[in-house]
């Protein structure tokens, strides 16, 4: 076994820094469409966590194909806005698109139980 080289650890960029999109299978539609998508930096999904009000805005600048203008994307199908999220975070953290989802549903379901088990007290 040989040692961990720096071209398999780094995200790709390009000569002047930038970071190269990537061809994404969006797996979880029925269709598998491709999309090009920009993985997010370890900074960036830790404002995605720090800051949820700014995840619209944080996912659509890393859409790169296709594009969206701001208002597009405010009405984009929420089938589609999923997919390419799980895609997104899938590529941002290596990890499978269906890993993405089975691990975001299990946490709605341990959040809602947790809400259902202590009702607030008016």
């Amino acid at each position: 076994m040989g040692y961990l080289g720096k071209e398999n650890t780094l995200i790709k960029r390009d000569e002047s820094g930038k970071l190269l999109p990537i061809d994404v299978v969006l797996e979880l539609l029925p269709d598998k469409p491709n999309v090009k998508l920009i993985p997010m930096t370890k900074g960036k999904l830790s404002d995605l966590m720090t800051f949820p009000d700014k995840e619209d805005s944080i996912i659509r600048e890393h859409i790169f194909e296709p594009s969206y203008t701001e208002e597009e994307f405010k009405v984009i199908k929420p089938q589609i806005y999923g997919a390419i999220k799980m895609a997104l975070f899938s590529l941002s953290t290596d990890s499978s698109q269906q890993e993405m989802q089975d691990s975001s549903v299990k946490a709605i379901l341990e959040d809602s139980k947790k809400k259902v088990s202590s009702p607030k007290e008016d």
